[in-house]
């Protein structure tokens, strides 16, 4: 039973929460297999009734035995198609290469077309009048952190990042009211950042959320969620189309502050810039 084409052309009625099941589980297909029930059901909106029904309707006993099936599967797949499914282990690295620059040109136009104006908009105002703002993450999104904290640094605005955990849950305790928190998180459900995040919102703090998951923990908590459309399979982990998308993100929100103030931009881009110059 190949699970995989029947998600592509059904054979059977498919209902509208039938539909978000399926998009889902194409979008988030190398992780499905080691999802609750529960969690399944709440990132995609809908009862765990309505997830069996749909295994059944695929003809399948149960949930796990729907997901024993698809990561055998995936496993036939993959010996193929090492990275995703549409890179094969036998081509060419130039052929990569331009299956690559596509998809990263792809991530992006998709980005770009589920943004919002107003959010954007609403993103710099927060950072423009915040009395401190925090960027935090974890693992590569750590790196995003403090790239985007030392972009908003030079311009003026009182800003840090932290990638370390016990760091960015003790900030958490100490946030006030006007501090901001830009939280980063590929999946959204990265522990150690909802954690922090819950106790930042608890002290007044407001939440910006940047991940590609839009059913997930953080964009529940969060205030304001900048989306971006990036999707990775296991050995996609820190892709490019993932970082080139969170930095199109912060670059749109920081070009959004500078036109709001550019005098005020200007002055202090070139104070910190000749700081820097006299340490050569």
């Amino acid at each position: 039973m190949n699970i995989i084409k029947q998600l592509a052309k059904p054979k059977f009625k498919v209902s509208k929460s039938d539909k978000i099941l399926m998009e889902y589980i194409k979008q988030n297909i190398e992780r499905v297999s080691h999802t609750a029930i529960s969690q399944l059901a709440k990132e995609c909106g809908i009862g765990e009734s309505t997830i069996t029904r749909f295994v059944k309707k695929m003809g399948f006993s149960t949930l796990p035995d729907f997901k024993v099936a698809l990561a055998q599967e995936l496993m036939f797949v993959n010996q193929r198609y090492i990275i995703n499914r549409n890179i094969e282990s036998d081509e060419t690295a130039l052929v990569t290469a331009r299956k690559l620059l596509d998809a990263n040109i792809g991530t992006l136009e998709k980005t770009l077309n589920s943004l919002k104006n107003e959010d954007i908009q609403v993103s710099a105002e927060l950072l423009m009048t915040a009395r401190r703002i925090y960027f935090i993450g974890i693992g590569n999104s750590g790196f995003m952190a403090q790239d985007s904290a030392y972009k908003f640094f030079r311009i003026g605005l009182d800003c840090t990042s932290y990638d370390n955990s016990h760091q960015m849950i003790m900030m958490a305790s100490l946030v006030q009211d006007k501090d901001i928190v830009v939280a980063i998180s590929h999946s959204g459900n990265t522990i150690e950042v909802i954690k922090t995040v819950e106790l930042a919102k608890t002290n007044g703090a407001k939440i910006i959320a940047i991940t590609s998951n839009q059913h997930s923990q953080l964009q529940a908590i969060a205030d304001l969620h900048l989306a971006y459309a990036a999707r990775e399979t296991l050995l996609e982990t820190g892709s490019i189309s993932a970082k080139l998308a969170q930095l199109f993100l912060m670059d749109l929100v920081y070009t959004q502050v500078v036109k709001q103030m550019p005098a005020v931009a200007e002055k202090k881009k070139c104070l910190t810039t000749q700081a820097i110059e006299l340490l050569r």
